[in-house]
């Protein structure tokens, strides 16, 4: 127990600063740790499935990923104006009809004997680690540095209130048949501690987010960030695991870290889109 403890504490000293820096660095060197995320994930993702008698495309995710890099680049180069987001959903999508069709054609050159499952599962890994987590790129490039900084933050000001006040003080569980730790106070308590924050930061004038909008992130990073953490916990009981991997000592894995960050992720570039 001492060294998973002194593991975790190793990863937060030199994990958080490098992501804080990456954050601040932004451009491509923030797209390139995205993309050393997305690859972990999707080696993550592989593992898993090819243990429970699934043979995803392993060559066609990192091509995904590739498109996706090269895009993502190109999108770095480009100026933000009324023709962006049509370039960002029409390029987007581009991307994912080509591995759809890809992902179809694999199975029929490899006769496989569970095509639907294949497909069904290498798509949506693709979408869930490549796309979702592809997008807190264009979400750096829309709302810079700061604002970045904030919604990993509140994201970690949620987890940890969750933590603290569900362990503490928390009964009653809130899903105990997809994760049977968690409590409703946990979980009101991150979703509290979210908005509390960025509310008290608005107040502040540290960001510019009036209080309505400061409240509404805060609904995404506090409330609906927690689905993305169940969706996981729900996964990890049907494959009977317990972390994704265990390349973050003490962490889990990748997957394990990025799960609640990953849902959202799509839904705080389209957020900041429409209010701006």
């Amino acid at each position: 127990m001492n060294n998973k403890k002194s593991s975790r504490t190793m990863i937060n000293i030199i994990g958080l600063p490098f992501m804080v820096s990456m954050i601040l660095l932004g451009g491509y060197f923030f797209a390139f740790f995205i993309h050393i995320v997305i690859y972990l994930g999707f080696r993550e993702y592989v593992d898993i499935l090819k243990k429970h008698s699934l043979s995803p495309s392993v060559w066609l995710f990192y091509l995904g990923q590739f498109l996706l890099c090269i895009f993502s680049f190109n999108v770095i180069n480009s100026s933000f104006d009324v023709e962006y987001w049509f370039y960002l959903q029409s390029g987007t999508l581009y991307i994912l009809i080509i591995m759809i069709v890809f992902f179809m054609i694999n199975e029929i050159f490899k006769k496989s004997s569970k095509p639907l499952y294949n497909v069904s599962t290498s798509l949506f890994g693709f979408i869930w680690i490549g796309f979702f987590i592809n997008s807190l790129i264009f979400l750096r490039l829309d709302i810079g540095a700061i604002l970045t900084l904030v919604v990993f933050i509140s994201l970690w000001m949620c987890d940890t209130c969750a933590f603290f006040f569900g362990k503490h003080f928390g009964k009653s569980k809130i899903m105990p048949s997809v994760s049977p730790n968690k409590t409703i106070l946990g979980s009101v308590s991150g979703l509290l501690g979210s908005i509390i924050f960025l509310l008290f930061l608005s107040y502040m004038n540290y960001i510019e987010l009036n209080y309505v909008e400061s409240f509404l992130l805060g609904l995404i990073t506090g409330g609906i960030s927690q689905f993305g953490d169940f969706f996981e916990s729900l996964l990890k009981r049907e494959l009977n695991i317990k972390d994704t991997s265990d390349i973050l000592r003490g962490h889990g894995g990748v997957l394990d870290r990025f799960d609640s960050l990953s849902i959202i992720s799509p839904l705080l570039l389209y957020f900041f889109y429409l209010i701006k």
